[in-house]
């Protein structure tokens, strides 16, 4: 594992061994959940590890899907040891079994020799030293129960969180300082080591003032296989090579649940439970949360914040834990098969015992009063309210509301909190995806029409000028050719689409006029009429029947003339809509006084507009009438018109089934003018 630079904390003693990789967390809070100190801070959304509350364990670096979590690489020590001038010795853990496979476990001395390290020890031969200084230990006279030492991060966790036990851990080194020292001893003080094993607690040791200098770097199983990788060193293309003295025994099964016990000749005995084994780091907390140091019974308790070695934070393999407990086990019965009795040679005898020092990090427990308004920041005002879910990565709401007080959580982690505040902003805030659309829409359209109108404003009387001149000719050959009944027809096809452009380029002044409305009370029952009165296509259709539903004494101010114009192309688009078809068309006005404006309609029983179409037909020179028929500039008008009289237009349609077109306008006006395009 590389160092990366984008990270929290410092390689310093007192920095954190374990760091947040910045920008990869997502707030999942599973490092919260998963952390049995509950070290981590969140801080701008990202999970920060709290150096002086670590203790190293290494769950949050398994359980962090986004790899946001890291441990402090020891790639970059060990390469600077292995090209320094002294030697250096391998300390390999007794559970490389089951991060190696077979046939790499048996050349994994030889690829280690390869690289550079002087001497390679199985770090099993501290275990059996520490096996006999437990041995020792257990025959001694003591009350209350006594806890194996050999896990640093259930050592961490201890001094830390559980302090009044200290003086229940037994004082005896782990076995990789065990190792260590007799490495020392045996080949001499200048022997520089590395210890290579699964865990990430081992970093955190190495530092530790007690055993300062003993062990120079640590590197997990991962790293020694990037180790590998950076050096090109193939473990199949190693040489098998034996581990160097001191010869290793039942130490071996260290890795294993209970192992410390099996080296020391004890067995777990369920009716007399003079020793009690902890696997993982909820049984081994739940055990010791409960312990006071005063308890009648003398047990001896081995506990491992892993469910065994062979399970640590620092393996890369991929193989199941069964098959991972079997490789160590597979191991440890070959090395019976062939003792040969080089574990008792003399060997300078070394200090194992230790001191543990007291470190207390428990967070004092804030005001009752505090906690329930922390609580309450969150919608909690009872027990009742509290749904002790657990997403926060907290086991309870006033854990919680405590880690808040601390500041190592923020009332924002709380997730149905969050859920339902978000759901009650988006009611008050909401506004309908089809209001939201209609005014995207009118935005739209106002900009095509405000950049079309100044468009036309400047070309409309430079076509109009060859138009006329078209025309004026067309006449002329007219006459000329008055004898000529064979071109009498194209004469009259270029004069009528001549006509046609003249009126396109009308419609497009009319749309461009920088006109101003000229505010006036209308009757709208008197204004309706005079559309069905006067408009020509509704004496010329005969199938159609024009209805005008309006209340007498309904008045709006509005431009008479520009609003007559208005409902003269609607009602001119739904005439033609009926296409021949028997029906009605209803003209109709609504008071909407209490919402202060007048709504108008118009509805038709015709053809209906089809759904990809509703979208376009306020654009000019949209239009679904067959060509020759519309100059789409009709509607694109009269939505200028409308919104000139600061009111809304829309429309409501289904294929086959008839239009509205609806128009609400203010019903009084105390501005006098406005331009049309602005």
């Amino acid at each position: 594992m590389n160092a990366t630079p984008d990270i929290e904390g410092s390689d310093s003693v007192g920095a954190s061994v374990i760091h947040t990789v910045l920008g990869k967390c997502r707030r999942c809070f599973t490092c919260v959940r998963a952390c049995p100190a509950k070290a981590i801070r969140i801080e701008q959304g990202q999970a920060r590890v709290v150096a002086e509350r670590c203790i190293a364990c290494g769950n949050c670096v398994v359980v962090c899907a986004q790899h946001a979590k890291a441990y402090r690489s020891g790639v970059e020590g060990a390469l600077g040891l292995l090209r320094g001038d002294r030697p250096v010795a391998a300390l390999v853990a007794p559970s490389f079994p089951a991060e190696f496979s077979e046939g790499e476990a048996a050349r994994l001395v030889g690829a280690l020799r390869r690289i550079g390290f002087a001497r390679v020890v199985e770090v099993a031969h501290g275990a059996d030293l520490v096996s006999e200084a437990y041995e020792q230990e257990m025959t001694k006279e003591r009350t209350g129960p006594r806890i194996a030492s050999a896990c640093p991060a259930v050592v961490e966790y201890i001094r830390k969180y559980a302090p009044h036990l200290v003086d229940k851990l037994v004082a005896v080194v782990s076995p990789m300082i065990a190792a260590a020292r007799s490495v020392h001893a045996l080949y001499g003080e200048d022997v520089r080591c590395v210890f290579i094993g699964p865990c990430v607690a081992k970093k955190r040791e190495a530092l530790d003032p007690e055993v300062a200098g003993e062990v120079d770097e640590v590197l997990t199983f991962r790293e020694l296989r990037d180790l590998f990788a950076q050096l090109d060193v193939s473990l199949e293309q190693c040489d098998r090579s034996d581990f160097d003295p001191p010869r290793a025994g039942l130490g071996r099964l260290f890795p294993m649940v209970g192992g410390l016990l099996k080296a020391t000749g004890h067995e777990r005995n369920l009716l007399h439970p003079e020793a009690i084994v902890l696997s993982g780091h909820q049984e081994t907390l739940e055990v010791l949360s409960k312990l006071s140091g005063d308890e009648p019974f003398a047990s001896f308790i081995e506990p491992l914040m892993c469910r065994g070695c062979y399970s640590g934070p620092g393996m890369s393999t991929a193989r199941q834990r069964l098959d991972r407990k079997q490789a160590v086990a597979a191991y440890v019965r070959e090395g019976v098969k062939h003792a040969d009795g080089t574990l008792a040679v003399e060997l300078p005898r070394v200090p194992l015992s230790r001191r543990f020092a007291k470190d207390d990090r428990r967070l004092p427990e804030p005001p009752e009063a505090e906690v329930r308004r922390i609580l309450a920041r969150t919608n909690k005002f009872a027990p009742s309210d509290e749904l002790n879910c657990g997403a926060c990565g907290y086991a309870t709401c006033r854990e919680k509301a405590v880690a808040v007080h601390h500041g190592l959580a923020e009332e924002a982690m709380c997730l149905p909190f969050m859920v339902e505040a978000a759901e009650r902003v988006c009611q008050e805030l909401k506004l309908p995806w089809l209001e939201l659309r209609e005014v995207q829409g009118h935005l739209v359209n106002t900009e095509k029409l405000a950049s079309l109108g100044q468009m036309a404003a400047g070309i409309a009387h430079e076509l109009n000028n060859p138009l006329g001149t078209i025309l004026l000719y067309t006449g002329i050959l007219r006459r000329k050719l008055e004898g000529r009944e064979d071109l009498h027809h194209d004469l009259d096809l270029l004069s009528d689409e001549s006509q046609r452009c003249k009126r396109i380029i009308g419609s497009l002044l009319d749309f461009a006029r920088q006109n101003r409305v000229k505010l006036e009370r209308a009757q709208v029952l008197r204004l309706l009429q005079d559309v069905v009165e006067e408009t020509s296509f509704a004496n010329r259709d005969p199938h159609v029947k024009a209805v005008v539903v309006a209340p007498e004494d309904l008045e709006v101010d509005v431009d008479r003339d520009q609003m007559r114009q208005v409902l003269d192309n609607l009602f001119k688009n739904a005439v033609e809509a009926m296409e021949g078809r028997e029906g009605s068309v209803t003209l109709r006005a609504v008071d909407r006084e209490k919402e202060g404006h007048v709504r108008l309609s118009v509805t038709d029983e015709g053809c209906g507009i089809p759904q990809e179409a509703r979208d376009k037909i306020f654009q000019p020179f949209f239009t679904t009438k067959r060509i020759g028929r519309g100059t789409g500039l009709g509607l694109p008008i009269s939505y200028g018109i409308v919104k000139m009289h600061h009111g809304r237009i829309w429309v409501e349609s289904e294929p086959g089934a008839g239009t509205t077109v609806f128009i609400e306008l203010p019903r009084q006006r105390t501005v006098a003018t406005r331009s049309v395009i602005e």
